[in-house]
């Protein structure tokens, strides 16, 4: 599937990268079987290694001075063992060709010596577990043979070790458990030098899942284990550089914050990934890169791994191939996020959502023809939140559901208050794809009118979003149900945006509702006023009763009447008001007082 390094080698590297780093219970471990061992030959000195491509490192050491924390390869006595993977013993190492000029053995430190390869399952090498003595030793073949098993024991350990909650199961590579501790040493050791924490996504998992279901799960594993050697390859990470898996299709390195600048300027050059999945399919995959800035002694471990998230899952929504982390448009998203578990608070408290209602004016007669209902949302700290943002909240989640039974219950509610008191205004809500799409809302919202006495002329319905209800069977069945049972449909916005006159024919409409953006220009501008004449005059041809919203002059209305709009709400008439100022609004001459010229004003 990918070149470059293979899976061994990729385990390899992963656990040699994690066994480098020192682990005080890991090596107090270590030393305890390095004792055993000892006691077992009858000898004085015991020490444990590990070996890398180019160096050995003591883990673990007893008697025996002068001993090198890290050596290269060539100037160490295991390096035979691990090359032959083999044990080696070595009863006088004076006369043996390969130690007589090792320093240890010149200051008769190490005379007799025994290394055993500590060996996993697959084959690895990663060190030797070693003895020795200061004087020529025979031990018995019952002595070498329980060091063997020492040595064995201690292998099991180590792979057990490394794997358990250390190692992601599908990479061998160290996972984000592991990457989280290296942070809390970072922080633990109070380390004032810059570190940087970079994240990669090489496949938007979803897509990864859709794969699996088509392919099935082991040829999907097999890509995403390919990710990590190709990016060590692609990033040109040495061998001493630890790769986490942070996640399935997700990688991390932490480096020193000087290193990172040349990792970063490599993952923005990052070409896409050419994944063949079969020899009949093959998939193109961007990489995405997300990192972090930060001082370990001033930082929580847990607030660094969430900011790299931050900005890798910004990186992904922007499209881009690099990102730093940003908290200017971090602590935006977060309060958009507390503002969301706000928001559900919100909808089950009594005294934070409310409703305003917009009337709609006649340019005819200059009569109140309708209110539409806005909701409104005093926040308890923030204050009034904008309607704007409570849609952006809402419309992805379960909350706009929720959102709209409450505006359902409370204009219901209203609408019998004004029946009681003689007002017979209808009342337009807004409804969004997510609500037409649900099986049953006609019937459900028709139910509802007639349990609380009202009849579906008393509710009109606005239509958002426009184009998703089009790619919505769903919804435009619901839309049918509703135009068959007699609710009047209002079509939101038309002129704005993308609006198409396809749109006129494919969703049942009673009402067209002018965009602001349409007629805002009609005073000043000849070619908006040509552009909004020859509209209005096309609607009213097809039959569409058109309301103007975003009225804010009275040159305006007087035009839009002139050009035989029907209807008209906006600042100009009124702004949303409270449902008990809407009695006190119909008993005022206001909309005959603003269009002169019209034979009376009426109440409904």
């Amino acid at each position: 599937m990918f070149g470059g390094l293979n899976k061994n080698e990729t385990k390899r590297l992963a656990a040699l990268a994690l066994l480098r780093k020192h682990d005080k219970a890991r090596d107090t471990a270590l030393g305890e079987f390095a004792n055993l061992a000892s006691d077992i030959m009858g000898v004085s000195g015991c020490f444990v290694t590990i070996f890398d491509d180019q160096y050995q490192y003591i883990k673990y050491v007893k008697n025996i001075s002068r001993l090198q924390q890290k050596s290269p390869i060539p100037e160490t006595m295991c390096q035979y063992a691990v090359a032959s993977a083999e044990t080696v013993i070595c009863y006088d190492t004076r006369t043996d060709s390969r130690f007589a000029s090792h320093s240890l053995v010149t200051r008769n430190q190490v005379i007799f010596y025994a290394a055993a390869p500590l060996q996993t399952k697959e084959g690895f090498v990663l060190g030797t577990l070693c003895v020795s003595h200061a004087q020529t030793i025979f031990p018995t073949s019952e002595q070498i043979e329980n060091f063997l098993r020492v040595a064995a024991l201690a292998s099991t350990y180590l792979e057990a070790w490394y794997s358990l909650g250390r190692i992601d199961g599908l990479t061998g590579l160290p996972n984000r458990q592991f990457l989280l501790k290296e942070i809390e040493k970072l922080e633990q050791d109070r380390n004032a030098q810059r570190w940087s924490l970079i994240l990669f996504d090489c496949i938007d998992m979803p897509r990864a899942y859709e794969l699996a279901r088509y392919l099935g799960v082991p040829e999907v594993e097999k890509m995403l284990r390919g990710f990590g050697p190709l990016l060590r390859l692609r990033l040109k990470l040495p061998s001493r550089m630890t790769l986490f898996a942070f996640a399935p299709g997700r990688y991390a390195v932490l480096v020193g914050a000087d290193v990172a600048r040349t990792l970063i300027q490599r993952a923005e050059s990052l070409p896409d990934i050419e994944a063949q999945i079969r020899g009949d399919i093959d998939i193109n995959l961007k990489v995405h890169t997300g990192y972090v800035n930060f001082i370990p002694q001033d930082s929580d471990p847990h607030e660094i791994l969430r900011q790299a998230i931050s900005a890798l899952h910004e990186a992904m929504r922007q499209q881009i191939p690099v990102l730093a982390f940003d908290p200017i448009l971090d602590q935006k998203r977060n309060n958009h996020f507390r503002l969301l578990h706000d928001l559900s608070e919100a909808i089950k408290a009594k005294d934070q959502l409310y409703m305003v209602y917009q009337p709609k004016i006649s340019l005819h007669t200059g009569l109140t023809e309708g209110c539409e209902a806005l909701l409104r949302w005093h926040h308890p700290i923030q204050g009034n939140v904008p309607p704007s943002t409570i849609v952006q909240l809402a419309e992805k989640t379960s909350l706009m559901t929720d959102i709209t039974h409450w505006v359902i219950k409370t204009v219901i509610a209203q609408l019998q208050a004004w029946r009681r008191a003689r007002i017979g205004l209808p009342i337009s809500i807004n409804v969004t794809v997510s609500d037409f799409s649900r099986h049953g809302f006609a019937d459900e919202l028709e139910k509802k009118l007639i349990r609380a006495g009202l009849t579906v002329a008393d509710l009109r319905i606005e239509c958002l979003e426009t184009e998703k209800v089009l790619e919505s069977d769903e919804a435009l069945y619901e839309l049918d149900q509703l135009k068959k049972k007699g609710f009047k449909i209002l079509l939101d916005d038309f002129g704005a945006g993308y609006s198409n006159i396809s749109y006129l024919r494919r969703i049942p409409i009673d009402i067209i509702k002018l965009d602001r953006s349409l007629i805002s220009q009609i005073v000043s501008d000849s070619d908006s006023r040509i552009i909004a004449r020859n509209v209005i005059m096309m609607l009213k041809e097809l039959n569409y009763l058109v309301l103007a919203e975003g009225v804010e002059d009275r040159q305006t209305a007087m035009m839009l009447k002139e050009y035989g709009c029907d209807e008209a709400q906006g600042y100009y008439f009124s702004r949303p008001i409270p449902a008990a100022e809407i009695p006190a609004w119909l008993a005022k001459g206001s909309a005959i007082d603003k269009l002169p010229g019209l034979l009376r004003r009426g109440t409904c």
